[in-house]
């Protein structure tokens, strides 16, 4: 599966995400990512989650389709 960024089609370039990492992790495993739904990062700045557990509760489209989610 493509990236979240090609997925979402986001233009957050400074996140990095967009930096052409080479390990096969996921925007919800790695901390300081851009998220272009900024819901998520609401919850996790109120609700002191973690990035995953925030992912889920925002319903982002991204983590359900990269996780077999429907």
């Amino acid at each position: 599966m493509e990236s979240c960024y090609e997925y979402l089609g986001c233009d957050e370039t400074d996140c990095i995400m967009h930096h052409g990492r080479k390990d096969t992790k996921r925007c919800w495993e790695i901390e300081g990512t851009l998220c272009n739904y900024h819901g998520i990062q609401i919850v996790r700045d109120n609700l002191a989650e973690e990035k995953e557990d925030s992912c889920v509760r925002c319903a982002c489209i991204y983590y359900k389709a990269a996780r077999g989610i429907v």
